[in-house]
């Protein structure tokens, strides 16, 4: 392996292992601040985080259920659900994101690089006749059992149960899902 590792991450080769280069090597992140309980590498500053407890920023309030269950990681659904979150997140989807032209690169790319245009496909109020309900669309049907079947559908490897609930949440914590029902 070179020796300096200026501009490596441009070079990214999965073959070399980094974890050999002294600087590169910071070992595990199990420091515990004792002001503000962040976690640290051993190396990093002391006053890195909240700088000696000086900084105090307000706890976050534990997320209501079913999200709390869900990002919990103690049962087998919720395990499943952090696997797939991306997936889920989808599921909610109210546009697509396109673009002309992606340019793909050897080796591992953990982003994505696009050049061209780029755009936010939103497609019609209401699926064109035989069509199957995307995206926007799906958030028009009535029905709640057909929707979210109509969500898992387009986005495989998702459950409808979770799903449901996923969209209870969000409908009692957001005003505009209610919106989006006609009467």
């Amino acid at each position: 392996m070179q020796q300096g590792l200026y501009l490596e991450a441009f070079r990214y080769d999965p073959t070399k292992d980094h974890w050999l280069h002294p600087k590169a090597a910071i070992g595990k992140m199990n420091v515990i601040c004792k002001y503000c309980r962040a976690k640290k590498f051993k190396c990093e500053t002391l006053a890195m985080c909240c700088s000696n407890g000086k900084i105090k920023l307000p706890s976050f309030d534990q997320p209501l259920e079913p999200l709390y269950s869900f990002i919990s990681g103690v049962n087998l659904e919720s395990t499943h659900f952090l696997q797939n979150i991306r997936k889920y997140n989808a599921c909610f989807q109210m546009t697509s994101f396109g673009t002309t032209t992606v340019v793909r690169e050897e080796g591992f790319m953990p982003t994505f690089k696009i050049q061209g245009q780029i755009y936010h496909g939103i497609g019609s109020l209401l699926p064109l006749q035989d069509r199957t309900p995307q995206i926007l669309q799906i958030y028009f049907i009535v029905e709640e059992s057909v929707e979210t079947n109509q969500r898992c559908k387009s986005i495989s490897g998702t459950r409808g149960e979770i799903a449901l609930d996923i969209k209870g949440y969000c409908t009692n914590i957001t005003l505009w899902f209610n919106y989006l029902k006609c009467p």
